[in-house]
């Protein structure tokens, strides 16, 4: 969603963008944990109906990003050159803008994953969320603190599950940046051939 209304808006701009920046700022006036809620309460309790819920509650801040990049991607000099020539849009949609947004869309989805997860563990301490999931074993968890001898180590195990997901995700999103971005792919080739050239 994020790529396809943010890359739409700020290519063609005009009354497009109007529209998207419109459905952006109102989903964007509601309290996200609000509308995660009313969401799941309407589509129901179940893994896809979660995912449909996050989905359509976490798009509109990376589709800020990618209208923004966009906007400066369409006005630079390849990009009027391939239009000049008489590339269809499209085509440079393809070709130009997209590759260049690829190191922002891990990036992108590396930050809100955690946040992700997050509220999936707020919606299931609540009841809302799927059976079985972290946020649920760390609710259950939390009644055994309650006891005489306090039983911590079900509460330390479902806590610590996401936080290594969380490290594991951040840590291969860093490493895809690197790989995606073009300025640090071009300055990693320009590296290995000083160092060829200069041993």
């Amino acid at each position: 969603l994020a790529l396809l209304f943010g890359v739409s808006a700020g290519y063609v701009g005009g009354r497009l963008d109007d529209a998207v920046f419109f459905v952006m700022w109102v989903i964007y006036s509601i309290p996200t944990l609000l509308l995660l809620v009313a969401l799941v309460m309407v589509l129901g309790k179940g893994p896809l109906q979660v995912c449909v819920a996050l989905g359509l509650t976490s798009w509109v801040g990376f589709c800020r990003v990618t209208r923004g990049e966009t906007l400066k991607l369409r006005e630079l000099d390849y990009v009027h050159a391939a239009r000049v020539l008489g590339v269809a849009e499209p085509r440079i949609i393809v070709t130009h803008v997209l590759p260049n947004l690829s190191h922002l869309v891990v990036i992108t989805f590396v930050l809100t994953f955690s946040g992700l997860v997050l509220s999936e563990a707020i919606l299931a301490w609540l009841g809302l969320g799927i059976d079985g999931s972290w946020g649920q074993m760390i609710d259950q968890a939390r009644d055994e603190l309650a006891r005489d001898p306090v039983i911590a180590w079900n509460l330390l195990a479902a806590a610590s599950a996401p936080f290594g997901l969380i490290l594991a995700v951040n840590l291969l999103g860093d490493a895809l940046r690197d790989v995606l971005d073009p300025r640090t792919g071009r300055e990693r080739v320009w590296g290995r051939a000083v160092r060829r050239a200069c041993p």
